[in-house]
């Protein structure tokens, strides 16, 4: 027995994504890919550290929680992530220096994920249907 269509209509119309329409729906997406994308390439470095998991969950939240501004706290996020990973010393000599390739690479994904994850989080926001005041 399968659900009908305007039951699985309304089930998706809760989360965010399901709710998101055109280009908006397509940033959400990309800001979720980007987020776990940067968590696969934080797992890959071997960092004992709570990242990927800081990752999914911001993914899962700009996914489900259809408040307009959500993605703008994965844009925080990235940027924090950001300002410690220039910040270390160490991560930027990985950077920097490709010694281990696996490090090097994966270093320059998670960084670069979480600058798309800026840009596609500011940019789902400004492309985010504002809420139409009802005339009842």
């Amino acid at each position: 027995m399968t659900a009908r269509p305007e039951t699985q209509r309304r089930r998706a119309g809760r989360t965010a994504i399901g709710r998101a329409h055109g280009r908006h729906r397509t940033f959400l997406i990309a800001t979720c890919v980007a987020l776990v994308l940067a968590a696969i390439s934080d797992e890959a470095t071997g960092y004992d550290g709570p990242g990927p998991f800081i990752c999914v969950a911001f993914a899962l939240v700009v996914a489900l929680i259809p408040w307009r501004f959500t993605p703008l706290l994965a844009t925080v996020m990235s940027a924090l992530f950001l300002y410690g990973g220039l910040a270390s010393s160490e991560f930027v000599g990985k950077l920097i220096h490709p010694n281990q390739v696996l490090d090097f690479t994966a270093g320059w994904v998670q960084m670069g994920s979480f600058v798309a994850v800026a840009v596609f989080s500011v940019a789902s926001v400004g492309y985010a249907r504002r809420a139409v005041p009802s005339h009842s």
